[in-house]
């Protein structure tokens, strides 16, 4: 199951053949017409939330009653009208997607967390002592970071071109999102916490950045997070093997599986749920194979890369998978 945010009042959807199905208020139908329900909606409410953090929290409740109510509406339903004559689905490509993202989510994200990502890096270093940065990164467990989520773009949104930088990178990530609450999560118990999975380009500045104080400063800016196009849910995918590729103006760049991870979704999931709770709705996302503008440039004595295989406005960046989708945006100038 595809699970959508949809529409200006940002509702939860299925999308079922270039359809974006209202969740919700077809729930709220298959509850009319096919038992004795008193209040329909009030109980649709209740079990298919419309908004995408309650419907997370409901799980498979929620997940159950949206597949029954399309099954009903593809098959057996009268018509396709909500209870008040409302429409139930929307043409996919006339409809506007939003980044699945549960309002307050938080969003993980790993930090050198694929060995050919970082072996790259350090092959493509002028420092003398980078391999033995990039090295303390990878060892000594997990290490991440924080995007906020109120920067976060969609599939098919302009990326705006941060004014302040001359080496806006682009990053492919496969990511997670958390099901139920939990903490102090063993690694054995974390897979039943991966509710669902999404696509993520970490937009990221390249210029002249460490591993300090101002590392979160060049990850977050506005739209320095593109999350979707859905989240792919129920589908019996294997967290650790998911391909997931990475094309500037149609050139591929990227190529990886989430079978190279460094530290696993389920050690993550240990590690992020230490003593801190984690909620639905939150994501995780995998970190980032090779192939990136920044491992693969050379650095420079100062630490600059050469800015040529950098995106810039113009640009037009493409994540995908085939298990999951694509999301693909154009990068604009600050002044657009």
């Amino acid at each position: 199951m595809k699970i959508a945010i949809f529409g200006p009042h940002r509702r939860v959807g299925v999308i079922v053949e270039n359809k974006v199905v209202d969740a919700n208020a077809a729930y709220a139908k298959y509850l009319a017409e096919t038992s004795e329900e008193a209040r329909p909606q009030a109980r649709a409410d209740a079990e298919v939330p419309a908004e995408l953090g309650a419907f997370i929290t409901e799980g498979n409740r929620a997940l159950e009653g949206a597949q029954s109510a399309v099954d009903y509406l593809w098959s057996k339903a009268a018509d396709d009208r909500g209870r008040d004559g409302e429409p139930l689905f929307f043409d996919l490509e006339e409809t506007n997607l939003h980044a699945p993202v549960a309002q307050g989510s938080r969003i993980y994200c790993a930090l050198a967390n694929f060995f050919d990502h970082m072996e790259a890096a350090s092959k493509n270093s002028a420092g003398n002592d980078t391999a033995e940065v990039l090295d303390r990164l990878v060892q000594g467990g997990p290490k991440y970071f924080l995007k906020d989520h109120r920067a976060v773009g969609a599939d098919g949104e302009p990326v705006r071109y941060p004014a302040r930088t001359r080496r806006l990178d682009y990053e492919a990530e496969v990511a997670v999102i958390v099901g139920k609450q939990g903490r102090d999560i063993g690694r054995g118990d974390a897979l039943p916490y991966i509710w669902g999975y999404t696509l993520h380009n970490d937009w990221s500045i390249r210029d002249n950045v460490s591993f300090g104080p101002d590392f979160m400063h060049s990850k977050n800016f506005d739209t320095s997070a593109t999350i979707g196009p859905w989240i792919v849910v129920n589908e019996g995918l294997d967290p650790q093997d998911i391909p997931l590729e990475c094309r500037v103006n149609g050139e591929i760049r990227q190529n990886g599986n989430t079978k190279s991870m460094v530290h696993d979704f389920s050690t993550f999931i240990q590690h992020l749920s230490a003593d801190t709770t984690l909620y639905p709705g939150d994501l995780i996302s995998s970190g980032t194979p090779k192939g990136t503008a920044v491992d693969s440039s050379r650095q420079q004595t100062d630490g600059s890369h050469p800015d040529a295989l950098f995106v810039k406005p113009g640009d037009v960046v493409e994540v995908s998978s085939t298990l999951i989708g694509a999301i693909r945006n154009e990068v604009i100038s600050p002044s657009a």
